[in-house]
């Protein structure tokens, strides 16, 4: 039991190192529709009395120079597409 809480903390840790990078790139981390500052995205992982949880979602973007027929992404239609923003909101489980 302690063994698999000490990986999930060591998950959560590394979960969080990489939405730091993220954020000095330049990505907005959105929390329930507002930028959150680091300090509050733990609660992510928390899970309600109610249900309710976090689920993130990756908001992408056109690549405004593709044309859609580039890299390999472009071979279903799609073009290229770079990360805009992050976002978790508070869905429920019922």
């Amino acid at each position: 039991m302690e063994q698999k809480k000490r990986m999930e903390e060591k998950s959560r840790k590394t979960y969080l190192a990489g939405l730091q990078k993220y954020q000095e790139r330049g990505i907005p981390i959105l929390i329930d529709g507002k930028e959150a500052d680091p300090s509050e995205w733990e609660m992510i992982f928390e899970v309600r009395e109610d249900g309710s949880f976090y689920m993130g979602d990756y908001i992408l973007e056109d690549d405004p120079g593709d044309n859609g027929e580039g890299g390999d992404s472009g071979k279903n239609g799609a073009g290229n597409r770079t990360l805009k923003e992050i976002h978790f909101d508070k869905v429920y489980y019922r």
